[in-house]
């Protein structure tokens, strides 16, 4: 008897050892999307299965679902949402949840960027100033501009945030924490993460074969106004509106707590810039807040 219990908690911890190595150091990549060279792939660990996607069409959005599995069983969904603008430009979303009771490390790679050009958007730190409103919203600029042969890309960051329903029953997500630190090696882009259980994590980007601004005077300037004026810049995109900081209360969780608001999503702000000095860049969000809004 002795004996048999020892050999049963033998087949445990090495079936327990090979699942933990194959969840953090054997890795695998399924290919999601692609744009004439770009690719997009999940790297995931070995033991995660990414299902065929499941594709539905909603006005300009074509939208692609995946289940993700753990030996048959289900632990998230991965997103993607590919937004074709009426002047060509393109805009990807990406979403992956966690379902599931445990952690996992994921990387969304964006493949194909060999001798691309990369100009960040977070030159020197943002001015974090606190409004008497929204309180001090802790996000910084997209991670910036990839200039490729071939045309650009405008990468935005990652935003690692659950659902939760503040006290006077406000529907919102809290922010846990923006990863802007991504990572060029050998012509990918590396976005890597660890996404905590009932988590999800959202990133976007866009595409265009012409640049997104006529001069780089121009980006710079738009730059410098974004990291002084936060609450201008819409950073945080999604294919239903710009998710932005809700109005502190006495509930402390509207610390980091971001919605969607009508105002906002129409931005105004880009309305305006596309005025004073046309660009892609501004145009391309005037329309994709007009997409938004027939969500």
């Amino acid at each position: 008897m002795f004996r048999k219990i020892i050999l049963l908690v033998t087949v445990v911890f090495f079936m327990g050892l090979v699942l933990f190595t194959g969840m953090m150091y054997l890795k695998n990549e399924t290919v999601v999307y692609s744009q004439g060279d770009i690719t997009l792939t999940v790297e995931k660990p070995t033991f995660f299965t990414l299902s065929d996607s499941s594709v539905t069409e909603q006005g300009k959005d074509v939208i692609r679902s995946h289940d993700l599995t753990l030996l048959g069983l289900p632990i998230g969904t991965y997103t993607l949402v590919e937004r074709t603008l009426d002047n060509g430009v393109k805009i990807v979303f990406e979403q992956l949840d966690n379902t599931s009771w445990m952690p996992f490390a994921v990387s969304l790679n964006t493949n194909g960027l060999s001798e691309a050009e990369v100009k960040t958007w977070n030159p020197k730190p943002v001015n974090h100033q606190e409004d008497p409103v929204y309180g001090i919203d802790p996000t910084v600029n997209p991670y910036g501009t990839i200039k490729m042969v071939a045309g650009e890309i405008l990468q935005g960051n990652l935003y690692v945030s659950r659902g939760l329903t503040l006290g006077n029953g406000t529907e919102v997500q809290e922010l846990r924490h923006e990863i802007p630190d991504l990572t060029m090696e050998e012509g990918s882009l590396r976005k890597n993460f660890w996404l905590p259980p009932n988590y999800q994590t959202e990133t976007w980007f866009m595409i265009s074969e012409a640049p997104f601004f006529e001069t780089a005077a121009t980006e710079d300037k738009w730059i410098d106004f974004t990291l002084n004026n936060r609450l201008q810049q819409l950073n945080w995109l999604t294919p239903a509106g710009p998710m932005v900081k809700v109005e502190q209360t006495e509930d402390l969780r509207t610390q980091l707590a971001y919605s969607r608001d009508e105002e906002r999503t129409k931005d105004p702000v880009s309305a305006e810039w596309n005025k004073t000095a046309p660009s892609l860049f501004f145009e391309s969000m005037v329309l994709n807040s007009k997409a938004a809004q027939e969500q």
